[in-house]
């Protein structure tokens, strides 16, 4: 038996079995694991999730055990039980977020408002961000000296499966040049499920959503650079 890790969005097992929705853990043909067992499926179908919350270590401590179970009871021979698949294979749109940006009236954690008409005309950046996300900081950081280079760009930091207080104390840190926007459930479902962050949504001035990129590679920030620069040419 070996261990796949894959690519978000470029999976061959995911092709395979018709994924599209994220996180999934496979044990060879047993989904054993699907995003609302983690609590990121969509706000109506994650109250039965297996492992939610996903923060408390009991429940991690659980999904260890289940896996490191699955695992010796798939290499003895025994026939395992998987989990629903239809879970994980519903429209793209519910992963990648919105077509069109969403018309919701949000406020900015300095009591700004963000609404339709304030975004209206440009190109809109949107990362969705956890506090205990240690590449969602670097990039949140760096969006600062991207907002200052692009100002005609409107960047909105909206997070998520964060709390409150945690995303004042990084927000006083970073002291962002651009939203940051407290994930409301409200505000999360307009965007979209974020089953792996940083997730970042590019909208063009059209309003229309033009690219999505998911994790931090290494290029991530030059990624965005140009994702930008293609959207506004839409």
């Amino acid at each position: 038996m070996k261990v796949s890790i894959e690519e978000y969005g470029n999976s061959e097992m995911a092709k395979r079995f018709g994924v599209q929705r994220y996180p999934v853990v496979f044990v060879d043909d047993v989904l054993l694991a699907r995003p609302k067992d983690f609590g990121f499926g969509r706000p109506e179908d994650t109250s039965g999730g297996l492992y939610v919350p996903w923060l408390d270590p009991a429940n991690q401590r659980k999904f260890k055990a289940d896996l490191h179970r699955t695992v010796a009871r798939t290499l003895a021979g025994e026939h395992v039980q998987g989990l629903d698949l239809a879970d994980v294979t519903t429209a793209a749109d519910t992963v990648d977020g919105p077509a069109q940006l969403p018309s919701i009236a949000l406020t900015a954690l300095d009591g700004k408002a963000v609404d339709a008409a304030s975004l209206s005309g440009h190109t809109v950046v949107v990362e969705m961000w956890a506090t205990w996300c240690p590449p969602c900081r670097s990039t949140l950081a760096w969006l600062n000296t991207f907002q200052r280079d692009h100002p005609d760009v409107r960047v909105l930091a909206l997070s998520v499966d964060s709390d409150i207080e945690e995303v004042r104390k990084l927000a006083d840190a970073i002291q962002p040049a651009y939203s940051v926007i407290f994930g409301s459930k409200e505000a999360v479902t307009a965007f979209g499920a974020a089953a792996a962050v940083p997730k970042l949504m590019i909208f063009g001035p059209s309003g229309a959503r033009a690219e999505v990129l998911y994790g931090a590679p290494p290029d991530l920030h030059q990624q965005i650079e140009a994702a930008v620069a293609r959207a506004a040419k839409r």
